[in-house]
């Protein structure tokens, strides 16, 4: 039997990421651009070593960063995409529905006269 942390739902373990959402992405974050820093400082480091032949650990490291940092790049690039859209989107949406909220203002309604 495996024992239950706080009352078995979860509660205690969710309400304690959803607190401390921002140090959580920031740790993502972090963690992140670490990967692709040291994966990047890797193949330049020992972009020319001594091969050893089809086994060499550095080529098979190397074509591991190559690909890491290939796929990072790829989902960093969506990610902007998708917050780039969601952004325009809301934006496009607010301006429309705000627009039947707005009273049209005109001279008539004003009561301005425009006698000369």
């Amino acid at each position: 039997m495996i024992p239950q942390v706080g009352n078995g739902k979860g509660g205690d373990e969710v309400s304690y990421f959803c607190k401390n959402r921002r140090i959580w992405s920031l740790l993502t974050a972090l963690l992140v651009a670490s990967v692709l820093l040291l994966s990047g400082l890797f193949i330049v480091t020992h972009g020319k070593h001594d091969c050893t032949g089809e086994d060499c650990r550095v080529c098979s490291e190397i074509k591991v960063c190559v690909s890491t940092i290939r796929i990072l790049s790829e989902a960093v690039g969506t990610g902007a995409a998708v917050v780039f859209v969601y952004i325009a989107a809301h934006k496009l949406v607010f301006s429309y529905i705000a627009g039947f909220f707005l009273c049209p203002a005109s001279l008539v309604s004003l009561k301005i006269r425009l006698d000369n």
